[in-house]
């Protein structure tokens, strides 16, 4: 059995995940912290900076178009895992959580700022 055919079986996943990279809160009962949001599915997401998390803990996490009670799943060092209480749309909280991007003109133009800038200054 090759290993791609291995992983596949021992994988329990339920819901395809998608690699991202965004800013959350994290509320466990008093206490909140902003953690890295660094997967997510329809059913749950892997979360950087978790540690001191306990595996059973109930938390809500907290993102643009998402404020979800989730429960740890599991904690391995600083990451752990979140299983969500309802379904979401993990592309959509993609969306709704990243960034603009500037135009490459923007760039240009600023860029082009800077340079001069920095001339102005030399002289």
């Amino acid at each position: 059995m090759t290993v791609d055919k291995l992983a596949f079986r021992f994988d329990r996943r339920q819901h395809p995940r998608f690699v991202t990279a965004f800013e959350a809160e994290l509320l466990e009962g008093d206490e909140a912290r902003m953690v890295i949001v660094g997967d997510i599915s329809a059913g749950g997401c892997l979360l950087e900076e978790g540690r001191g998390l306990k595996v059973g803990s109930r938390v809500q996490l907290r993102a643009k178009g998402l404020d979800m009670a989730s429960r740890i799943s599991w904690v391995r060092d600083d990451l752990c895992g979140v299983r969500f209480t309802q379904m979401v749309d993990p592309l959509q909280v993609i969306q709704d959580n990243m960034t603009s991007v500037p135009s490459l003109t923007d760039m240009i133009a600023k860029f082009s700022r800077d340079r001069l800038d920095g001339a102005e200054l030399r002289r």
